[in-house]
């Protein structure tokens, strides 16, 4: 899935109070640098971790995986393999997490419409905190036809621990603060554009990346 967040978070897992106690910043010359820090950082461990840390509404579109694909081999220009779905479909695989629920599932037609899929028909899957969620289509849903072949599936979703800095977990928010730190101290630089490894938070953080079901 290709998800974009079409709702921010309200607040940061981090406030601008914590961040410069940790710094032992008593002035306020530079709290806009520093709240935009917090900022940078948290996208930062998002990307990092594959979770959105507070509630977030996102909208992706996607194929749905099948454990039925015909591949279809050919010459010319085009390189490689071409796979398509040729069945009913399994799942639809997140590419955020953790999902709080999902609002709801779209199809998209050859025409580009749009049409909603009855919620009856899948369910979402976020029992494993390891593990990429997913929507869960039931073996007795009805697959609609002359769906286009590229993003023929619209999901808008919830995702995050909660709506407060204090539902994501304490070792996130510390990663936060280390990263946000190292930004102010380096004026934004990071060496290869790696800040998560280069000020130490990497190791607070490996355990919270999510492994996908497909790989």
């Amino acid at each position: 899935m290709k998800s974009k967040v079409t709702s921010e978070p309200a607040v940061e897992p981090v406030t601008l109070t914590e961040l410069k106690a940790s710094l032992k910043i008593t002035n306020t010359a530079e709290d806009t640098l520093l709240t935009q820090y917090i900022v940078d950082a948290r996208e930062m461990v998002e990307r990092f971790t594959s979770r959105k840390l507070i509630t977030q509404t996102l909208v992706g579109y996607a194929v749905p995986y099948s454990e039925h694909y015909r591949m279809e081999e050919f010459e010319g220009y085009r390189m490689g393999a071409y796979e398509y779905l040729t069945g009913q479909p399994s799942h639809i695989q997140f590419d955020w997490g953790p999902v709080q629920s999902v609002t709801t599932v779209e199809t998209v037609d050859t025409q580009n419409s749009e049409s909603t899929y009855a919620s009856t028909n899948y369910y979402l899957d976020n029992y494993d905190e390891d593990l990429m969620p997913r929507v869960v289509y039931n073996d007795d849903s009805v697959y609609p036809t002359s769906l286009r072949t590229r993003d023929s599936w619209k999901v808008t979703y919830i995702a995050g621990y909660g709506d407060a800095g204090s539902d994501v977990p304490s070792d996130i928010r510390r990663a936060i603060i280390m990263l946000a730190g190292y930004l102010w101290g380096n004026r934004g630089a990071c060496p290869d554009g790696n800040c998560v490894n280069a000020c130490g938070a990497s190791g607070a953080l490996e355990k919270f990346r999510l492994a996908s079901i497909l790989s």
